[in-house]
């Protein structure tokens, strides 16, 4: 059954789409950015935090804006339209809470972060279509994939230090986050030898990878700001590269 709906997921994306670079891409950041946004709404909606960063709530609205953009340019197909749209609504109850209903606040994350889930199989389905119609040597999938690795990362880390209920499920076990961790030095490594004309950008991307790859794999009872700063600047620099990537190789 869940092929089936992937298989569906596929013909209503590419029917509209295309199979082009620039499809692939923007789908790999509908995926990257929705872990972004979650990683953003955890820390700004915590219940134990008296005074949230407000540059926090400012990244949840640029995500949410770049996701409308991304869906909005691939045709609105409603496999993605449909989940985006939740995670608006509940992001919308969530930023109109008062402070004195912030209990509410684990239980819409809960609900953000399912919707977040839907839209993320949705598009990953959808570009592991794409790909297979795209030559390897005109796309840049490792770029992509070391965005969506990073995004999944940082969301990790906020879900293990947020107070949600039941998350044991969610989370990464340690050696699943240690393998991540050498599957993305191994990546940068690897980006390095092939774009080597971009030495400098990707050295800047990993150096921001570096400066909080302690911090990532570490326990503790709050999440910080420092992470998603540097996670999230290194996500979305990876994304302005393979676009760069793409449009010097036509």
């Amino acid at each position: 059954m869940r092929a089936k709906s992937l298989l569906c997921v596929l013909f209503l994306l590419c029917s509209p789409v295309g199979a082009d670079e620039r499809s692939a891409l923007q789908l790999s950041e509908l995926d990257s950015r929705s872990q972004l946004l979650c990683a953003s709404a955890m820390l700004y909606f915590n219940p134990k935090e008296r005074t949230p960063d407000p540059r926090l709530l400012t990244s949840v609205f640029h995500h949410l804006q770049t996701l409308e953009t991304a869906v909005q340019q691939l045709g609105q197909p409603a496999v993605l339209a449909q989940p985006l749209g939740e995670m608006k609504k509940v992001f919308a109850e969530l930023d109109g809470l008062p402070p004195a209903d912030k209990q509410r606040y684990p239980a819409l994350i809960q609900q953000l972060l399912a919707h977040q889930l839907q839209l993320q199989q949705a598009a990953a389905a959808a570009y592991a279509g794409e790909q297979r119609n795209l030559t390897g040597e005109a796309a840049s999938p490792l770029l992509s994939e070391q965005s969506r690795a990073l995004a999944s990362f940082l969301l990790d880390y906020q879900l293990r230090h947020y107070p949600l209920p039941g998350k044991e499920q969610l989370v990464m076990t340690s050696a699943r986050l240690q393998a991540l961790d050498q599957t993305i030095e191994a990546r940068f490594a690897a980006l390095l030898a092939q774009h080597a004309e971009h030495a400098v950008a990707l050295s800047k991307i990993h150096g921001n990878y570096q400066f909080v790859r302690g911090q990532l794999q570490q326990d503790g009872k709050r999440g910080h700001g420092g992470a998603e700063f540097y996670l999230s600047r290194a996500v979305t620099d990876l994304d302005e590269l393979a676009l760069t990537v793409v449009q010097n190789s036509r």
